[in-house]
């Protein structure tokens, strides 16, 4: 609980309690890549531990392309004008311009390396900004924002979560569910790990496949190493030889 100048609980809307999540992961968002699976707060490590510090997950990349298209169906039923926490707006607006221009750009150049990294670190910025401000200072008050500006957050959102989601369908027709962030200098290198099937069950679930790629997937899944024939199931990852001590 966040507490308030004259001590009681401070208090926000339903569409502010949707839109922090929403930010959080975007401040950690790598084109190409996925959300960083880093351990600074709000975000989280990943649950089995084997990629902390450098992992990426593209499952949580799936799953909020389902989110954000949930929340543009959300808010077509919204006022005209929203109220927000101040820094939150604030957050908003400079997350919303830094991915604006990352989308300008996609259509007129190639992610690089350098441009990579420089977006991962514009929108870790606007995040520590909020963060280090609500830190030591709580929250100054409530704005108003138009909900245009929300609208214009979850496209241009969808637009850079789709590219990077096409990016990341494999040669074998299935999609990485884990990458890996590797930093260097100026720039920032994906590199792609193999497949695992919460990837494939994200990907079925994110709304961005439509039902002849639904089965395509399906069918390639049925063909991959992760499948056991002989009990008609398939496994987490392909079964691999693993270097001994």
């Amino acid at each position: 609980m966040v507490m308030g100048e004259n001590g009681d609980v401070y208090q926000v809307n339903l569409l502010e309690k949707l839109l922090v999540p929403l930010l959080s992961k975007l401040s950690n968002f790598v084109i190409d890549g996925g959300i960083w699976l880093n351990t600074q707060r709000p975000e989280w490590n990943d649950a089995n531990n084997a990629i902390v510090g450098n992992g990426l997950s593209m499952v949580t990349l799936y799953y909020m392309r389902r989110y954000v298209t949930f929340m543009q169906k959300l808010i077509c039923r919204a006022p005209i004008n929203v109220a927000l926490s101040s820094e939150v707006a604030v957050w908003l607006t400079k997350t919303s311009q830094v991915l604006s221009e990352a989308a300008a750009s996609l259509r007129v150049e190639k992610i690089t390396p350098q441009s990579r990294k420089s977006l991962l670190t514009k929108l870790a910025k606007v995040a520590e900004e909020y963060r280090m401000g609500v830190y030591a200072n709580g929250f100054s008050g409530k704005s108003t924002l138009e909900m245009t500006e929300v609208e214009e957050l979850l496209r241009v959102s969808k637009t850079l979560l789709d590219h990077t989601i096409h990016s990341n369908k494999r040669d074998d027709g299935l999609y990485n569910a884990y990458n890996i962030l590797d930093l260097q200098g100026d720039g920032a290198n994906v590199e792609y790990l193999y497949p695992m099937l919460e990837g494939q069950v994200a990907i079925l679930s994110a709304g961005i496949l439509d039902a002849t790629q639904a089965v395509d997937l399906l069918t390639k899944l049925f063909d991959s190493e992760m499948f056991r024939e002989d009990q008609l199931s398939f496994m987490l990852y392909p079964d691999r030889d693993l270097t001994a001590f």
